[in-house]
């Protein structure tokens, strides 16, 4: 099976955080069971998701291109870059700043 994404949108000051987002969605909650979404997301240079508490699922983040800091659930930021993966369980939050000027690509799983 291959699934193409859909239109990519634009997300501005995303859960309370500065600048675009840019996501193209490849599946949604109705069409795997135990998977929400897959995204991938585009965060323009310097933009940042607001720090933010996933209260009925979880998420991974996985970095594919530039650099910054994730803000893990004990308030910390923390870098990261290419190859990392970030993991958000239920019940905790998190957030994201991309501190290049050049974009940050990641996937998120949202599950």
């Amino acid at each position: 099976m291959i699934i193409k994404p859909e239109n990519t949108i634009e997300l501005k000051n995303r859960f309370g955080g500065k600048g675009s987002i840019f996501s193209s969605s490849y599946i949604k909650e109705q069409d795997f069971e135990g998977i929400r979404k897959v995204l991938e997301i585009e965060l323009e240079a310097h933009a940042s998701i607001g720090y933010h508490q996933h209260i009925d699922d979880s998420e991974i983040y996985h970095i594919i291109e530039g650099k910054g800091e994730f803000q893990d659930s004990d308030g910390q930021f923390k870098p990261v870059g290419k190859g990392d993966c970030c993991v958000i369980t239920k019940g905790q939050s998190h957030g994201l700043v991309n501190t290049e000027d050049t974009p940050l690509k990641m996937m998120a799983i949202i599950f």
